[in-house]
């Protein structure tokens, strides 16, 4: 009995053959000159791999423009730099801007808020003062 024709109990002590070691392996065979070539055999010829167009990340001078002059209008400024930070579509680098504005606005709010406060206790103060000396 073959070696190939063997039940896998028969076949334990054999050596496997090329073919079983590689069943995706195709037998060597000559080719005369009526035997057209395997297409599958043939090399596979390199494209260059599809890169889809790049957009860039840049934000134009034109689109600054446009920017600053709506941040000058006041109160379209605090509608816009909240749409352009936190909506999606917009450039990483305006949206980056417009919330470090937002922070910035934040923080002279809060600052004006608390001077604010301390003057009119200062003002108080000095008032009382003032009236308690005129008494």
């Amino acid at each position: 009995m073959d070696q190939n024709n063997m039940s896998p109990q028969e076949n334990i002590g054999a050596q496997p053959t090329e073919q079983a070691q590689n069943p995706y392996m195709q037998p060597m065979q000559s080719q005369s000159a009526e035997q057209a070539p395997n297409p599958y055999l043939a090399p596979i010829q390199s494209q260059p791999a599809y890169q889809p167009p790049v957009e860039s990340d840049d934000v134009s001078m034109g689109e600054w423009m446009w920017t600053m002059l709506l941040l000058y209008i006041p109160v379209v400024n605090f509608i816009m730099l909240i749409v352009w930070a936190f909506a999606g579509g917009t450039k990483a680098s305006k949206a980056n801007y417009c919330k470090a504005q937002l922070l910035w606005m934040l923080i002279f709010f809060c600052l004006s808020f608390v001077l604010t406060i301390l003057a009119v206790f200062v003002g108080a103060g000095l008032f009382t003062s003032y009236i308690g000396s005129t008494l």
